[in-house]
């Protein structure tokens, strides 16, 4: 099993660090990216059931601090959409932060589709853990690990 992963964040060079770790640590499957929480809600929460049925939970990796809608506005917006049965049904966000601010992680705790908490820069020991995350999602949601 690899994990697909979407990571959303304004800087170029945060998403290509974590696409690199990632790829290094070899549990990750495809990789995407968008550049802000609008692209993101836009290109992949906008069309009912626009996920194939049996697919894996997407892993994202939700920046905090992005121009316009913020990471936490963008799960909140993503929440409701998911609701509507406009996102997909089963998700794995993480908030993906240089932010180590107790106030940050206590919003991130009130949203319910947040599963963690990973700080940037990812390093090796962050991607062991998104994907320990990951795995106890699965087996936590009676879902193949």
């Amino acid at each position: 099993m690899k994990i697909p992963v979407i990571v959303v964040d304004d800087e170029q060079v945060d998403r290509y660090t974590a696409r690199r770790r990632l790829d290094r640590h070899g549990g990750f499957g495809e990789i995407r990216e968008a550049v802000s929480g609008d692209a993101f809600l836009d290109e992949y929460c906008t069309k009912p059931n626009a996920w194939p049925k049996g697919t894996l939970p997407m892993l994202i990796l939700m920046d905090i601090n992005m121009p316009g809608r913020d990471g936490f506005a963008t799960v909140a917006e993503l929440e409701r959409r998911n609701a509507a049965g406009l996102a997909p049904p089963s998700l794995v966000v993480t908030m993906f932060t240089s932010s180590s601010s107790p106030r940050d992680r206590e919003r991130a705790s009130a949203l319910r589709l947040v599963q963690g908490y990973a700080e940037k820069p990812l390093d090796t020991a962050g991607a062991e853990a998104l994907c320990d995350l990951y795995t106890e999602f699965l087996r936590s949601n009676g879902m193949a690990a």
